[in-house]
């Protein structure tokens, strides 16, 4: 559940971008949790006709949010399926990849750095100190090399994130999900869900984490997670006859693909809480799309309408 606030926080980063292709607003609130533990990234112009939009929703820490946010889309744009045009695969890969990434020595100090648990100096001074393993520097097409280390054991984040990923290359929307925040797309003024919650009680769900050996109790996983796909938490992906697609938890993501129409007027992404109160926040947005508010503007409206949504229900 982790520590809540006795009062909220407040205050938003908020932005505004747009191309000839299309135009975007983001919004980000820490609310009632002791640490803001969410991330995103919006980069319209991934590549000349492609655009990439993602959320990422942390749980215990802040590290693998941040570091989702900041090497997730890298992946996808280097790989080779994106090269080929199969941009589904290079999505689900990249989920994948980034639990890999976050091994070892050179996983523990990224992750060491954006959790802020070291400083930014004390972190790049054992990256000079620690260097690539010889012969292992190009072995990946990413570049990604190994450091030797006192942390070259390190198996990964007890940590983890949800992500949430929106792609669109001229008239195709191709979406990536792993855990329960999701992606909602307006269709003629009726909101249409392209992303799917991963919960203990979906029978798909429930089948692989029984056959990886864990079990579901109250409604979470061995009694503590309540999502059943993310990035990092370690803890879950500890069987080693298992590919990491069939572990306890696993990162792969759902993806789907969908045509766009003019029929359609704007996609959402968001973490789990927006969606508590979806019944109004998809009119909202209409309503202040049609008064050509700025995007900005509007995802701070659902900040809030989330934050009173608690006050209502008694959470104070």
């Amino acid at each position: 559940m982790g520590v809540y606030l006795s009062t909220p926080k407040t205050e938003k980063f908020s932005e505004d971008g747009e191309n000839d292709r299309l135009r975007f607003g983001l919004s980000s609130m820490q609310g009632w949790r002791a640490t803001m533990e969410d991330a995103h990234a919006a980069y319209p112009d991934l590549d000349s006709m492609t655009s990439f939009f993602g959320v990422y929703d942390g749980h215990g820490g802040q590290a693998v949010s941040k570091f989702c946010a900041k090497y997730l889309h890298q992946q996808v744009l280097q790989h080779e399926a994106y090269s080929a045009g199969d941009i589904g695969t290079s999505l689900q890969k990249s989920f994948l990849r980034m639990d890999e990434m976050m091994r070892g020595q050179r996983g523990w100090r990224e992750l060491a750095v954006l959790g802020d648990k070291i400083d930014q100096v004390s972190g790049l001074i054992e990256g000079l100190i620690w260097s690539p393993r010889s012969g292992e520097a190009n072995n990946h097409f990413d570049d990604w090399s190994s450091e030797e280390g006192p942390h070259s054991d390190f198996d990964g984040p007890t940590q983890g994130s949800t992500a949430c990923v929106a792609i669109i290359r001229n008239k195709q929307l191709i979406v990536a999900n792993a855990g329960d925040s999701r992606c909602v797309i307006s269709r003629k003024g009726q909101a249409y869900n392209l992303s799917k919650d991963h919960k203990p009680e979906l029978e798909l769900e429930k089948d692989r984490i029984l056959k990886a050996g864990g079990f579901i109790q109250v409604g979470r996983i061995n009694g503590s997670l309540n999502l059943t796909r993310a990035i990092g938490d370690v803890e879950f992906k500890q069987n080693k006859t298992l590919p990491a697609e069939k572990q306890i938890v696993t990162a792969n993501p759902d993806i789907n693909a969908v045509e766009l129409c003019d029929d359609d007027e704007f996609l959402v992404l968001a973490c789990d809480g927006i969606w508590c109160m979806q019944d109004t926040c998809m009119p909202c947005l209409l309503a202040n799309l049609s008064k050509r508010f700025l995007y900005q503007a509007i995802c701070q409206t659902q900040t809030d309408f989330k934050l009173e949504w608690w006050v209502r229900r008694g959470f104070m």
